[in-house]
């Protein structure tokens, strides 16, 4: 019996992007989304918010979580979703007198791929924004029949950038005739779809190439801690069908988000004979590959519109930047946390959305708008809460904008509302604040049992450096290993933050101060994290537990939507600059013939088009070198590749050897379904029941023990002389003992416990062995010999 290879590992694969993107896929299009990424992007939120909530109820009621009640529950969604989009559709009609013109949506169309937004001043404004060429039609001006009105028009036409790739509202295209109008519609369908595919795709490439390189066998494990917790919930899953959030693993853990582990479980059970451990990284890739770059996608066109530099650039930087996704990989790993970090983006473009477009675009865009939100908020619950935290604190700028902006637009409809909902929410912000400070206060400053001081002081706590070294690795985007080793900077991407938060700066529109805004307020909190141990900075930091990992974890959320918009705000700006001196070449004199400024206004419309061509070269140029030759990525592939390394054999640390994985493997062959085996969890036998689907006594490695398990670990190499070890034995019928040799952490305080476990030759007969490690029959007590 050997490791499986990555081939092998292929239809868990499939299996998992299945199971995420096509019932999801379905229900957001029958909910009226429309446009490639749109799909593609709110799919695993659908699908994740489903996983969570039907694994809570189906627990109650006895129901496996398997393929058949995940569909299920899918379809009973889709029914609904369907149900309220055509009751919707049959009002809209009943309204319209049956009448629905070209113009009109079709139902819960708030957004499409052609479409960013209704059109306001602050977009006219700002260069990056799209809309602003639709706004200026030359229909709308009144005819004067003057070669200076025309003139005119022409400069406004290049003044004003516009561009195919534009998120301007345009009409419905007809089918192409002719082969001459097939080559142009196939043209700009890739000038509209191959920068957002081949940024997509190169990320999938490089994510899932850097994995294969780090790790020789998908079934290998991350030999840390926390990967005990996830791998044994997802076997639980696949073994027992329970998959509530609510009942996590007992008696290790109840409440935790296991929605990430849902879906490995679903890719090993369309596998026969998959290991948990196989599925963990086959979804961990599909989740890394793909939603993660995708919800990057989705976020920045959320914020700068479609355009070609930016639909490659941002999914092509978010593989390689600031350690992403591969950091919570190297440390914890932090399975769960790192499923919430993929999707975060999307969460937050819907905020995004909503805060600045959709509550003032209609009552049911902002209800809907709300509705996604909410659908956002669950999925990312149910895979880590805590990253809703992280989520808030982005969007803070966002919402706060957004709440001066409603507090104006309602007091110019009526004062005396704007009086009593600010008096409302002056109160209500009085209450939060007050409530909170009675809690800290009883907590933490009346209390003298336990003061701030004495929080938040274990290892993923401690600050790694002085408060100035914290801030130059943020702004650097500059990643630490699991071991504290400090990454190579990437100077590329490094340098275009810095520009991008000075040009930010400069522009000053609302769009740029919220993303900077955004962006300090998390490097705040992430230096309180990794540059002081002082109390205020556990206060501030409590909800992430001081854990600047989690914080760093969302640099790419806050730094490639910011380096977007600020390279197009240049490249706009430079658009704008040519139509200018285009003007200032003689258009609009008197002196100059309509003929000669037509063919000077039509060579600036060439440069500009050159100008885009060599943004986009550098783009891609830029994008290739991230994800090629990246010092940085580079670095963390090597971590992550000493994560999943095999200790040598006979060495305890780190938790498994080959030899000891092989025989975990095979465990199945000798103990059975509902035998348990004791084992001390601290010399990896704790992957037992990840490995060998078989469960052992003592479930994890650090909890809260009742009195057989304490005593038995203390004292089972007593078994000859000491009664009580024999009845605890007895007592849960116990035939099997497992030596894996010592912890991998010699002198952990936790391990203590265990220093009593060892074989006793006399009483226990070896079954099978492989290396030093080896699996025992208990003989002794009055267990008998093995049937």
């Amino acid at each position: 019996m050997e490791l499986s290879t990555w081939p092998q590992a292929v239809p868990l694969i499939v299996a998992a992007i299945l199971a995420i993107y096509v019932p999801g896929m379905l229900i957001v299009a029958a909910a009226g989304r429309r446009g490639i990424v749109e799909l593609v992007g709110l799919a695993p939120l659908v699908s994740l918010a489903i996983a969570g909530v039907g694994g809570v109820i189906a627990y109650p009621f006895g129901l496996r979580w398997e393929w058949w009640s995940y569909l299920i529950s899918c379809v009973m969604v889709l029914i609904i979703v369907l149900s309220v989009a055509g009751r919707r559709e049959a009002a809209r009609l009943m309204r319209r007198g049956f009448q629905q013109p070209e113009t009109v949506r079709g139902a819960g169309h708030e957004r499409s791929e052609e479409s960013e937004g209704p059109e306001n001043p602050e977009n006219l404004a700002d260069p990056v924004r799209r809309n602003d060429a639709a706004a200026v039609r030359r229909e709308d001006l009144a005819p004067m029949g003057s070669r200076r009105l025309a003139a005119q028009q022409s400069v406004m036409q290049y003044s004003v950038p516009q561009s195919s790739d534009s998120n301007r509202s345009v009409p419905r295209r007809s089918i192409p005739q002719n082969a001459e109008q097939w080559r142009r519609e196939i043209l700009r369908s890739c000038r509209f779809w191959l920068p957002a595919f081949a940024g997509v795709a190169l990320a999938a490439l490089t994510v899932a190439l850097r994995l294969r390189r780090a790790v020789p066998s998908p079934e290998q494990v991350t030999q840390n801690y926390d990967s005990v917790f996830h791998d044994n919930v997802v076997a639980r899953i696949m073994l027992t069908g329970q998959a509530s959030s609510l009942h996590a693993l007992p008696p290790i853990r109840e409440v935790y988000p296991i929605a990430f582990q849902q879906f490995a479980a679903l890719s090993g059970a369309a596998v026969p004979g998959a290991v948990a451990a196989t599925a963990v990284t086959a979804t961990w890739l599909v989740f890394a590959a793909l939603i993660w770059p995708i919800s990057m996608l989705y976020l920045v066109r959320a914020i700068c519109g479609r355009r070609m530099l930016s639909d490659f650039l941002a999914p092509a930087l978010s593989a390689v930047c600031a350690g992403f996704p591969f950091l919570l990989l190297d440390w914890g790993t932090l399975y769960s946390m790192f499923a919430a970090q993929a999707i975060a983006p999307v969460l937050l473009a819907l905020l995004w959305r909503w805060c600045r477009h959709d509550w003032k675009a209609g009552k049911w865009q902002a209800l809907s708008g709300l509705g996604w939100i909410a659908v956002g908020v669950i999925a990312v619950s149910f895979c880590h809460f805590r990253v809703v935290m992280t989520v808030a604190l982005l969007a803070l700028p966002l919402v706060l904008v957004w709440l001066v902006q409603a507090a104006g637009a309602l007091r110019r409809v009526n004062v005396k509302a704007f009086r009593i909902a600010s008096a409302v929410g002056a109160l209500a912000v009085i209450a939060v604040l007050g409530a909170g400070f009675a809690i800290f206060s009883n907590m933490y400053l009346r209390s003298n049992t336990r003061p701030i001081s004495g929080h938040l002081n274990g290892g993923p706590a401690l600050p790694t450096e002085d408060i100035s070294s914290a801030i130059r690795r943020f702004a650097l985007g500059t990643p630490i290993d699991s071991a504290n080793v400090r990454m190579p900077v990437f100077w590329p991407i490094a340098a275009l933050l810095i520009a991008a938060v000075a040009v930010a700066l400069l522009a000053h529109t609302q769009e740029s101060l919220i993303m900077a805004t955004s962006f300090l307020l998390l490097g705040f909190v992430f230096v309180s994290c990794a540059g002081t141990h002082a109390d205020w900075a556990k206060v501030v930091t409590a909800l992430w537990y001081k854990d600047q990992r989690r914080l760093f974890a969302a640099w790419p959320v806050a730094a490639i939507p910011l380096i977007c918009w600020a390279l197009l705000w240049l490249l706009d700006l430079a658009v704008v600059a040519l139509g200018r001196r285009a003007l200032g070449n003689g258009i609009l004199n008197r002196s100059t013939q309509f003929g000669g400024a037509q063919s000077n206004v039509t060579g600036r419309g060439q440069a500009s088009i050159v100008l885009r061509s060599c943004a986009v070269l550098a783009a891609v140029i830029v994008g290739l070198l991230s994800c090629v030759a990246n010092p940085q990525a580079d670095g963390m592939q090597r971590s992550v590749s000493r994560t999943y390394a095999f200790a040598a054999n006979g060495s305890d640390s780190p938790m498994l050897s080959r030899d000891e994985y092989l025989l975990l493997k095979r465990l199945g062959s000798y103990v059975g379904e509902n035998e348990q085996v004791i084992a001390d969890p601290w010399n990896g036998s704790g992957f037992m029941l990840a490995i060998g689907r078989r469960t052992p006594y003592y479930a994890h490695l650090s909890m809260q023990w009742d009195y057989d398990h304490d005593y038995l670990a203390r004292h089972l190499g007593e078994i000859r002389s000491d009664p009580q070890v024999c009845s605890i034995i007895q007592g849960n019928n116990l035939h099997w003992y497992l030596d894996m040799g010592g912890s991998y952490v010699p002198g952990d305080p936790q391990h203590e416990m265990f220093t009593g476990m060892h074989p006793v030759p006399d009483v226990m007969q070896p079954v099978d062995s492989q290396g030093r490690a080896t699996l025992y029959w208990i003989t002794g007590c009055g267990m008998g010999s093995r049937p």
